[in-house]
């Protein structure tokens, strides 16, 4: 009996094993062939992705947050879905600290690195809004489906993405080269090099697009060539740098041109279009962010864009972790400026890295974990990123009906 129980046990260990190593080729197994459906996902550092993996971790073992996080990393590895792949092939990793292409599974953020014990700077797996827009699109389409990634930081419609149909005149560049240089009389910018930064990103996610596309059984490894493929929807999530400081008052205008243009250019006339809100500061934003939102309500209410343009609203998903750290920051700023003003030869003074170190990022470890960036990068939250990310693939969902 002991033999037979021992015998029983172990076929089921090695039958368990191979029903978790086959899991997600089976979910892809079970797809419908039809073709791939493409969805581009582009915009700037906020469609890159800046929250570094370990914050998703923080709601995972949070008992607030676990129930609606624990998907994401069933058994203690993170999820992996074969049935829906990312590529990011511009993405600037010099560490390569993931491929530029895979299935759809935490990693395919902007490169980052960050300070181990020894202070010593690691690369770190960081996550978009891919990820939530993966899961989205995956559960709700038959077929598989490609995530291409063709996102820049620091970047405006006004400029780099400015649409082919919507370019300014020649005087109007001549004037701005005038501005600039009347500014600051040194800039090493001329007419020519000026004008060809317009629209120099818009044509970048039309490149990415056709490297992809145009070998996809390279970043698409289980693509089959009878199967074929559909661009089905585009997500852009951008805003940052043509709605602070001035904003850009032609923002609707031009955002429309890019989405007839886009629609041309990709030869796809009513191609679904996703618009992610800026949800910087939460629904009770204010400011500019509140005036570049009703910018971005009245790109997806023009009359044309009925049915086929959506905006996805992402205040909601604005978090900033379960502690209030402003007053231990201002505290930790007054005790590094007393620390600082020691005299150098003073024996208690310690250098300001070894001070953040200490008294910041170890000394509030804990509380630190929800979050691993600026403001202007949602925190760095991945609960944040990941729920942006899902509220951006209903959107999408929804226009696919």
């Amino acid at each position: 009996m002991t033999h037979a129980r021992n015998a029983m046990f172990a076929s089921l260990v090695v039958l368990a094993s191979i029903l978790s190593l086959t899991a997600a080729g089976a979910r892809a197994a079970g797809k419908a062939k039809g073709p791939v459906k493409v969805f581009i996902l582009s915009g700037q550092s906020n469609m890159e992705g800046k929250a570094v993996v370990s914050t998703l971790d923080a709601v995972i073992d949070d008992p607030n947050t676990h129930e609606q996080f624990k998907h994401l990393k069933p058994d203690g590895k993170w999820l992996v879905r074969d049935d829906v792949w990312v590529t990011y092939l511009d993405r600037k990793d010099k560490a390569r600290a993931v491929p530029a292409y895979g299935p759809l599974s935490v990693g395919f953020g902007s490169p980052k690195q960050a300070r181990d014990e020894n202070r010593k700077r690691i690369p770190v797996k960081t996550i978009g809004p891919e990820l939530g827009i993966g899961m989205a699109l995956g559960d709700h389409c038959d077929q598989q489906v490609l995530l291409i990634k063709a996102c820049w930081g620091g970047r405006a419609v006004k400029y780099s993405f400015r649409p082919p149909s919507a370019m300014p005149t020649d005087e109007q560049v001549k004037a701005q080269l005038a501005a600039i240089k009347a500014k600051k009389p040194d800039a090493e910018v001329t007419f020519e090099s000026l004008k060809a930064g317009y629209g120099s990103d818009y044509r970048k996610i039309l490149s990415e697009t056709q490297k992809v596309l145009g070998d996809i059984k390279k970043y698409f490894p289980d693509y089959d060539d009878g199967q074929g493929y559909e661009i089905a929807g585009f997500i852009w999530f951008q805003g940052w740098n043509d709605g602070v400081g001035g904003g850009n008052p032609d923002y609707v205008e031009q955002m429309s041109h890019f989405i007839r243009d886009i629609r041309k250019d990709l030869k796809t006339p009513k191609m679904p279009f996703v618009i992610g809100e800026l949800g910087t500061d939460g629904p009770g934003a204010e400011g500019w962010v509140a005036t570049f939102r009703k910018q971005q309500a009245e790109i997806a209410a023009i009359p044309e864009f009925k049915d086929n343009v959506r905006l996805a609203k992402t205040a909601h998903c604005w978090h900033k972790g379960p502690y209030d750290m402003q007053s231990k920051w201002d505290a930790f700023r007054k005790l590094g400026k007393a620390n600082e003003a020691k005299p150098a030869d003073d024996p208690t003074r310690i250098t300001p890295g070894k001070f953040f170190q200490i008294n910041w990022v170890q000394k509030y470890k804990k509380e630190l974990a929800y979050t691993s960036d600026k403001r202007y990068h949602y925190n760095g939250s991945g609960r944040s990123y990941y729920e942006m990310g899902q509220s951006m693939g209903r959107a999408m969902a929804e226009l696919l009906k």
